[in-house]
């Protein structure tokens, strides 16, 4: 009989059933008889009051053998259009936690390659950003951070290579706006790009070497677990020399899993 299906093993779901069933028998019979309908149902069930009132399909079970055929309008459909209404607020509220899609700034001078990109991370769902040098990733990124949380962007990607303002020259900025943002260099000489970051940054960051796929992109960006380990040698990076530290990014990028 039980056609919500929403969440019937949360707990605060849970809770939200067991008031209302209380309060609808509270309210047509009052607190003496509401006892004396929980002492009828758990010594037929065999259940707990608890267990009763916190699953409608239990309730529901029993209450032809309380009340008799009268129990489906007279008391089951209040109380399943009150569940149903917080079923709905579910919904709801789980569909808005689904549309809160990742936000991702893109910097590369070759804009076929951008739009590739574009394309294909809205594809997954991500809203993209995107700027054909430096000097612009710059501009869209204090804009877009302007008046609004600093960590707008969940992820920076940026091509190392661009004109007016290198991929590491527009990492030094948004590192001063933000010390906590998730960038990303793409570059097709990974060492040499590592080498450079560490050295004017002083931080490990992420680099991807080109050429590389689509969903090796979008896996990098969806893998929390990698930022998490570099913030780690970030953390602990004056007990380190380059190399040791060179040692352990390209181990935490080469083995992301």
């Amino acid at each position: 009989m039980n056609n919500l299906g929403i969440r019937t093993e949360d707990k605060e779901y849970k809770n939200k059933i067991s008031d209302i069933i209380q309060g609808e028998l509270i309210d047509l019979y009052g607190t003496s008889g509401y006892k004396s309908i929980m002492q009828t149902m758990t010594k037929v069930s065999g259940k707990t009051e608890k267990e009763i009132i916190t699953n409608f399909e239990l309730f529901s079970g029993l209450s032809e053998g309380v009340f008799g055929k009268s129990s489906e309008s007279k008391i089951l459909d209040p109380i399943k259009m009150k569940i149903d209404v917080i079923g709905m607020e579910n919904i709801h509220q789980e569909k808005k936690i689904e549309k809160k899609s990742m936000r991702i700034l893109i910097a590369d001078d070759e804009i076929e390659i951008l739009e590739l990109y574009k394309a294909f991370l809205e594809g997954k769902g991500k809203e993209v950003t995107t700027a054909t040098d430096g000097r612009k990733c710059i501009d869209a990124y204090k804009r877009f951070n302007q008046n609004k949380s600093r960590d707008y962007f969940d992820v920076v990607i940026l091509d190392q290579k661009m004109p007016f303002m290198t991929g590491l020259q527009a990492a030094v900025e948004i590192l001063e706006i933000n010390p906590h943002q998730r960038i990303i260099f793409a570059s097709g000489y990974l060492e040499k790009t590592l080498l450079e970051v560490l050295t004017k940054l002083d931080k490990a960051i992420a680099v991807i070497e080109k050429p590389f796929s689509l969903d090796v992109l979008d896996y990098m960006i969806n893998n929390s677990e990698i930022f998490e380990r570099l913030d780690k040698i970030n953390i602990n990076q004056q007990e380190r020399d380059i190399n040791e530290k060179m040692t352990e990014i390209m181990t935490v990028l080469q083995n992301p899993i």
